[in-house]
């Protein structure tokens, strides 16, 4: 095999194009005009999950079904047309991933019998568009020009890490594992021991965990822009924003929190809390986001779907552990394990039981780390206002924290970038 064609190889393997629609022919006609480039997927969901499953499935292109026609019957093989149903959820999806992921490049696919979808396209701000009625080959050329200006606009992006920490119950210790690990991966940002620079924040904590706002409290950060809040002024959100408007802790923490009435939360949607966490990424090298004992399975789902990394943390009791059953259950009842999540047994010590690594074993998850029992300590420097490594620097909890940050930092620094069609485009528009 030669070099060209194992490129094309590798190229067929890892490119997606996800195509929106119920519609099972238009998507074996558009698999088959793309199938030289690589796998287009379809997905039929509502709204808020296909915003959730694009960021998960990151494709190069997305395509829209703009036809009006819903679906072909399995009894009779007639197209069901479905116009103000089908379009009303095809501008409502365009707004919503352009809101979400604004770089994603975006194809209307639809029929000049149908000119209303071109109408409608246009309307929700999808100026490309694919006739299904027209030759493959028309439909490789308007995919090769979008792409091909996506290419020239893109410019290199940093963006933060996102790190879920999931714990399985209410009161095994979540929150002050969060509050620590922000607190201390700040610290490193300012310079290893040096003077920290409260002024550039590089590290947000999302004090998502209940009860709440633990975290807060625990890094004495003071505002009340909450995260319901935050969502609202999304469209806002800017340098100076985050600079100003946001809770900030003495060491220089961002923390956004619950609001203080937690029916806030219910006029948040999916994709518009997706939506925040994409661009706080832009402004933060990592976000610790605390989800422990967060009852809404939805929004944990969506939120460890779009994270570069998911802890789940118990203790060794038994409630814990029938809890972390439960939870597992939960998440991959929602999606497919893929790869991300790692465990992270908290208060541990040998004399309680079951071993860490038989719990690994048990619930077939990676051991992360273990952090030793310190509920004294902790407890007691909570009591002065301070977190553990500010009173006793060497303590083996510290030191186990200083360890999940060592690993954080490096797969920061090894992990590939998985934003942007950049990465494929060259070998892509080699081949028409």
């Amino acid at each position: 095999m030669n070099a060209r064609n194992k490129a094309l190889n590798e190229l067929t393997a890892l490119s997606r194009f996800v195509f929106c629609s119920h519609n099972s022919t238009q998507a074996e006609w558009l698999g088959a005009a793309l199938g030289k480039w690589g796998t287009l997927l379809q997905e039929k969901a509502d709204v808020a999950e296909l915003v959730s499953r694009t960021i998960e499935l990151n494709p190069l292109l997305v395509l829209l079904d703009f036809s009006g026609v819903e679906h072909v019957s399995d009894q009779t093989g007639v197209l069901s047309i479905d116009s103000l149903g089908s379009t009303a959820h095809a501008i409502e999806l365009a707004r919503a991933l352009t809101k979400t992921l604004p770089a994603l490049p975006l194809v209307a696919v639809g029929s000049m019998a149908f000119p209303e979808g071109t109408i409608a396209a246009l309307r929700a701000g999808v100026s490309d568009f694919i006739d299904v009625s027209a030759s493959e080959d028309e439909a490789r050329d308007v995919v090769q020009r979008v792409l091909a200006k996506a290419a020239q606009s893109a410019t290199p992006v940093k963006r933060g890490q996102l790190v879920t920490l999931l714990g399985v119950r209410p009161g095994i210790g979540t929150s002050t594992l969060a509050a620590h690990l922000a607190d201390m991966i700040q610290q490193r940002n300012a310079g290893h021991g040096g003077k920290r620079n409260a002024s550039d924040s590089r590290v947000a904590l999302l004090d998502l965990g209940l009860p709440a706002g633990d975290g807060k409290l625990y890094l004495s950060a003071n505002g009340n822009f909450d995260f319901a809040e935050a969502v609202r002024n999304l469209r806002r959100f800017d340098e100076t924003l985050v600079h100003t408007a946001l809770p900030r802790s003495p060491g220089g923490v961002t923390v956004i929190s619950l609001p203080h009435s937690l029916n806030e939360m219910r006029t948040v949607s999916h994709h518009d809390a997706l939506a925040l966490l994409d661009r706080l990424r832009l402004y933060f090298d990592v976000l610790i986001a605390d989800l422990g004992g967060f009852s809404n399975h939805d929004f944990i789902a969506n939120l460890t779907g779009a994270a570069d990394q998911v802890w789940l943390v118990t203790d060794q009791s038994v409630g814990a552990l029938v809890s972390l059953a439960g939870t597992l259950q939960e998440l991959n009842g929602r999606h497919p394990d893929d790869g991300k999540r790692q465990l992270v047994v908290n208060r541990y010590d040998d004399r309680f039981g079951m071993a860490a690594s038989q719990i690994a074993e048990r619930f077939k998850l990676p051991l992360l780390a273990t952090l030793p029992e310190r509920t004294l300590k902790l407890t007691a420097c909570a009591n002065h206002g301070k977190l553990l490594h500010e009173v006793a620097p060497h303590d083996a909890y510290v030191r186990a924290v200083g360890g999940l940050i060592d690993g954080l930092l490096t797969h920061a620094e090894t992990a590939p970038n998985k934003h942007g069609v950049g990465r494929w485009l060259p070998k892509i528009l080699l081949r028409k």
